[in-house]
C-alpha cells in the first residue's frame, strides 16, 4: 500500500544527499569477512550465467591485490555503471531465479568491506573490455565520481584471454594486508590462513552448485571441493522424505552415521569448521545458496546426543520471500515466518528423536563388547524385607572421591546415609509409570563439558593405578553415567 504524498509537495524542503566518502565508510562496517564478501561477488557471477570462477592473488604485502573473474555474460557500459552504483536495484522487484542479489548493494558493500580501490572490468561477446573504478580517497574528495581508470592491466589477464566475462579487482585491501611486509613470513601465514577460511566458507555456501557441476570455483588455479554437510556418499546416512511447504519451500532431514561408521576423512569433514556439536541443526538455502549453516534457530540447545541431526531447508528466491524471511544485506541472517517455524519444529522434533535413536543404539552395541556388568551409581538392597537403594561406594568416581576425602570419612558417611534414607522412591515409582516417555537420561540437556572433564579425570586416575589403556576404556564404557555417552569415551580413546 502506497501512501498519498501529494499534500506534502506544498511544503519547503532541502536536498540532503549523503556525503559520499562517509557513506562508503559506513558500507565498510556492515560486518563482512573475506569469505562472506567473496560469496556476495560470486552471487553476481551466478546471476550472469557464469560456470567458472577464478579467484587470484599474488602475495605482495600491503600492495597485494585480489581478483575475482568469471566467464559470465559480461556487461554493457550502461549495465556496468548501474552495477557500480550503490542501491541500484529495488529489492521488491521481481527477478530471475538465479539472480541471488537483492538490494543492489552486494558488489559495493562486499568490496568496500575489504578494499579501498574497487575496479570492475567486463566484456560481452565480440566487444572490447570496459572498466570503471571507485577509489575511496578520490570519492572522499570529489564525491560520487566513477573513474574510467585501470592502474594495472596485468590484473585482467584472465579476462583478456576470455570471450566474455567480468573481473572484480580489489586493491589496497587494507582489512587483510594493512601494514604487512612482503618479506615477513608471519604476515604471509596470517594472510594465507584467511584465504583458507575463505575457501572453506565458499565450499560450504556453494556446495550444491559445485556438487551438481553447475559451478567451478578455483583459487590460484586450484579447484575447491564442495563440503557436503550431510555426508550423502556414506550409505549409513539416513535421508528423510522431502516435505514441500507453502510457496515451494522444501525441507528434508538427514541423520548422519555414528562416528564408528565413518572414515577419518568423513569424520573430519562432518565436523567441518565448528565441530560436530556446533554443526547440528537447520541448513537454510535460498535457491540452493546456503544462508544458515547449522543452528536450531532458537528452538533447542545444541546437545551431544542430537548432533547427528541436520535438516536442509530450501526457500525460493523471490522478493516476497526475502521480505517475509527478512534476509539481510550479507545474506547470512534470516527470520523464520511464524507458521513455517512451527512446521520446521515438528520436523525437527522427529529428526532429533531419530538422531538420538541412532546415537543410543551405537551406545548399546559398544557396551555389549564387554562381558562385565555395568557399574551403577546406585545399588539396590533390602532391609527388613523392604527394598531400598545405597550409593555404590565401588563406583570409580565415588571411590576416588572417598579416597581423596578420607580425612572426613565420618562426615562423608553421614552425608551418604542422608541421601540414601531420603531417596524419594514413591515419587520415582509413580513418575516412572505415568511419565515413562518424559524421563531424561543422566546429564541429558546439560553441558557435555562437565561429563568430558569427569571422563578425563577418571581416565587419568585409572591409568595412575596401573590399568592399561584398553582396560581403562572398557571400565569407563561400563561406568554410569558414561555408559550412556560412549562417544565421549571414544574421543578420549582417539586422543590417547
Amino acid at each position: 500500500m502506497t501512501m498519498d504524498i501529494n499534500h506534502l509537495k506544498k511544503y519547503e524542503c532541502e536536498n540532503a544527499p549523503p556525503h559520499a566518502g562517509n557513506m562508503i565508510k559506513g558500507y565498510r562496517s556492515i560486518g563482512y569477512n573475506l569469505g562472506t564478501a567473496v560469496a556476495d561477488i560470486i552471487d553476481n557471477s551466478i546471476a550472469a550465467d557464469a560456470k567458472n570462477i577464478w579467484i587470484d592473488f599474488e602475495w605482495n604485502g600491503k600492495n597485494t591485490a585480489l581478483t575475482i573473474t568469471d566467464d559470465g555474460n559480461g556487461m554493457s557500459l550502461k549495465e556496468l555503471v548501474i552495477a557500480m552504483t550503490p542501491a541500484s536495484k529495488d529489492p521488491l522487484l521481481e527477478r530471475f531465479d538465479d539472480d541471488l542479489g537483492r538490494f543492489g548493494l552486494g558488489l559495493k558493500t562486499a568490496s568496500f568491506s575489504q578494499c579501498r580501490i574497487l575496479t570492475v572490468a567486463t566484456k560481452q561477446l565480440n566487444t572490447d573490455i570496459i572498466f570503471r573504478s571507485w577509489n575511496m580517497d578520490y570519492v572522499n574528495e570529489a564525491g560520487w565520481k566513477l573513474l574510467n581508470y585501470l592502474n594495472d592491466e596485468t590484473l585482467i589477464n584472465r579476462l583478456l584471454d576470455s570471450k566474455k566475462g567480468t573481473t572484480v579487482i580489489w586493491q589496497d585491501i587494507d582489512h587483510l594486508t594493512k601494514n604487512t611486509i612482503k618479506e615477513n613470513q608471519k604476515d604471509l601465514e596470517i594472510f594465507l590462513t584467511k584465504i583458507k577460511q575463505m575457501e572453506m566458507h565458499l565450499s560450504m555456501v556453494f556446495h550444491l552448485f559445485i556438487q551438481t557441476k553447475k559451478l567451478n570455483i578455483s583459487i590460484n588455479n586450484v579447484k575447491i571441493r564442495a563440503w557436503d554437510p550431510y555426508i550423502t556418499t556414506n550409505h549409513h546416512t539416513q535421508k528423510g522424505i522431502e516435505y514441500i511447504l507453502r510457496d515451494g519451500i522444501t525441507v528434508q532431514s538427514f541423520i548422519l552415521p555414528h562416528t564408528s561408521e565413518l572414515s577419518k576423512e568423513d569424520f573430519d569433514n562432518g565436523g567441518w569448521i565448528k565441530g560436530w556439536n556446533a554443526q547440528q541443526g537447520f541448513y537454510i538455502y535460498r535457491n540452493n545458496r546456503m544462508i544458515i549453516a547449522g543452528e536450531w534457530l532458537g528452538m533447542y540447545k545444541q546437545e551431544e546426543h542430537n548432533k547427528l541431526s541436520r535438516i536442509k531447508v530450501n526457500i525460493p528466491n523471490t522478493a516476497e520471500s526475502d521480505l517475509e524471511w527478512q534476509l539481510d544485506i550479507k545474506k547470512s541472517v534470516i527470520q523464520v515466518p511464524h507458521d513455517i517455524r512451527q512446521k520446521l519444529k515438528n520436523i525437527a522434533d522427529e529428526s532429533r528423536k531419530d538422531a538420538v535413536e541412532v546415537y543410543r543404539k551405537i551406545g548399546k552395541r559398544e557396551k555389549r563388547k564387554s562381558t562385565k556388568e555395568d557399574i551403577p551409581v546406585w545399588m539396590p538392597h533390602k532391609r527388613k524385607g523392604k527394598r531400598g537403594y545405597q550409593i555404590n561406594k565401588e563406583h570409580p568416581l565415588i571411590k576416588n572421591f572417598i579416597y581423596e576425602n578420607s580425612h572426613n570419612k565420618a562426615k562423608l558417611n553421614r552425608f551418604f546415609y542422608l541421601l540414601e534414607e531420603t531417596l524419594p522412591l514413591s515419587m520415582i515409582i509413580i513418575n516412572e509409570s505415568e511419565y515413562k516417555d518424559m524421563q531424561q537420561l543422566p546429564f541429558e540437556g546439560k553441558s557435555m563439558s562437565d561429563l568430558i572433564n569427569m571422563i578425563t579425570e577418571l581416565y587419568q586416575s585409572l591409568v595412575n593405578i596401573g590399568l592399561s589403556h584398553e582396560d581403562v576404556i572398557e571400565e569407563i564404557l561400563r561406568t554410569e553415567p558414561f555408559n550412556h555417552y560412549p562417544e565421549l569415551t571414544e574421543n578420549i580413546q582417539n586422543e590417547h
